[in-house]
């Protein structure tokens, strides 16, 4: 029998499948709406019965990193919680589960067992941070979050280890950055406004554009970790098809990244056009192409900081001019007024809780509820800097383990793409790795980064590098 189709069912699986349609029906009468989710992605699987339980799989995956990105804009009226990706993904969970029953493996490529490991470790603390967080709810509700995101940033090396499945999620994924730019230009030119923008007191009247991400930060993230993907393109590929999509695509992300007023992300920008000209020129294999990177660059700031100045090509309103200008910033953080004065607020209340849990942590999604007990008034309790919510729910050793997450994963990209020898490791490698130095500053946008799939999906990209890398290498 092929250890790729589905095999014919026997007695036993056939009563398997009984018992459970019989939990499905019964779970129907409470949860209707779930059920009704749950039985259409068993007639999607009815559906592709023809297909290989292993071909299914990567078409999960795919669609699963794509649904990721739209969020709950895939969620019915009334159910916010109910989007796609937590349908997909909790479906491939449980599909994982069954293959495993079956008797059957799905080894991880050997270059991402130590990523794989210090995830594996991370959730193990977060799990075991039940022991002491004083709601132990948000703590299994943010490890059930940790569980999926890794689940999905661990599927996608096994996934693109494949040419068809690398090509798979490289075009979901630019059809979902087409369309998250669609929206953001219907959003700054014809004032629409998606259902899932936030709306918190007069956040659906402020200035800037959210996209699918919910707020601008959010979206101006997304933008500076999708950025290098495009920026990277030209140096790899020479076909005037392929330089032309990645010219557009870094063009459009760095003039909607001005329309979202992000300063993070500003600074997130210049580190990956510094570490990208810098890495380039180091190279020789490259180097050749190291006046064209630079070019690009020159370009880049040339637009980028006079703009944000208010006198520059790109005409922006006084207020993105002023939420760019961080001397303001500056004056807030002085004053205690502002965004500036609340995340100084908030990173003075998390290094407090850090110090009063002796480093041990307040525990997994415990941050939150842990301030607003502090002060009942507070509207904003979210840290705004994930490094600071890792440190302040999971502690040092927390910390510690997701640095060294980062380090394994950047070191990784920019070895397969110097040692790369084709043309999808390299770009893979570089761009991945220029995410995620940009991210080191990126990862003070988002109001929190647990479910934040930009973040998880650039994670797997560059443990995809590492897959290709080692294939290439015969490991």
């Amino acid at each position: 029998m092929s250890a790729t189709h589905i095999p014919t069912p026997g007695a036993g699986h056939l009563l398997l499948a009984g018992v459970m349609g019989a939990i499905a029906a019964a779970a129907a009468v409470w949860f209707p709406l779930p059920a009704l989710a749950l039985a259409f992605v068993g007639l999607l699987v009815a559906a592709f019965a023809g297909r290989s339980l292993v071909s299914l799989g990567r078409g999960a995956v795919v669609l699963a990193a794509a649904a990721a990105l739209l969020g709950p804009n895939l969620a019915p009226p009334g159910f916010p919680w109910l989007f796609a990706f937590r349908i997909v993904i909790i479906a491939l969970l449980l599909g994982l589960l069954a293959w495993l029953l079956m008797g059957r493996s799905v080894p991880l490529p050997r270059p991402v067992t130590a990523p794989a490991v210090l995830l594996a470790l991370l959730v193990a603390l977060a799990v075991a941070s039940l022991a002491w967080a004083d709601d132990p709810l948000a703590a299994v509700r943010w490890s059930s979050f940790l569980i999926m995101m890794g689940a999905l940033a661990l599927a996608i090396p096994v996934v693109a280890r494949r040419p068809d499945g690398l090509r798979a999620l490289v075009i979901a994924l630019t059809v979902v950055f087409g369309a998250a730019c669609a929206v953001a230009v219907a959003e700054l030119g014809l004032g629409v406004r998606l259902p899932t923008r936030d709306t918190v007191g007069d956040a659906g009247r402020r200035f800037g554009a959210a996209s699918f991400f919910g707020n601008p930060n959010n979206f101006a993230t997304y933008l500076s970790l999708t950025l290098p993907f495009f920026l990277v393109a030209p140096v790899i590929w020479k076909d005037a098809r392929r330089r032309l999509l990645a010219y557009a695509g870094t063009g459009t992300a760095l003039l909607l990244l001005l329309f979202t007023g992000s300063k993070s992300n500003l600074i997130a920008v210049g580190l990956v056009l510094a570490a990208f000209v810098l890495i380039v020129g180091g190279d020789r294999r490259a180097r050749a192409r190291v006046v064209g990177a630079g070019v690009v660059a020159v370009i880049a700031v040339a637009v980028v900081v006079p703009s944000v100045q208010g006198s520059g090509v790109v005409p922006l309103p006084q207020q993105a001019v002023s939420k760019f200008d961080f001397g303001l910033l500056a004056q807030q953080i002085e004053s205690g007024t502002g965004s500036g004065g609340t995340r100084n607020s908030l990173t003075s209340q998390g290094l407090g809780l850090v110090a009063d849990s002796r480093g041990l942590g307040v525990g997994a999604g415990n941050a939150e509820g842990r301030i607003r007990a502090q002060d009942s008034q507070i509207r904003v309790t979210n840290l705004h800097n994930w490094w600071l919510e890792v440190l302040v729910d999971l502690g040092i050793a927390g910390l510690i383990l997701f640095v060294a997450l980062w380090l394994t994963l950047v070191r990784g990209g920019l070895r397969a793409w110097r040692r790369g020898a084709g043309p999808a490791t390299r770009w893979l490698g570089l761009a991945s790795a220029l995410a995620l130095i940009g991210f080191v500053a990126g990862a003070l946008g988002p109001s929190s980064a647990i479910h934040y799939a930009p973040m998880w999906i650039t994670l797997g990209a560059a443990m995809a590098a590492m897959t290709l890398n080692g294939r290439e290498a015969g490991t």
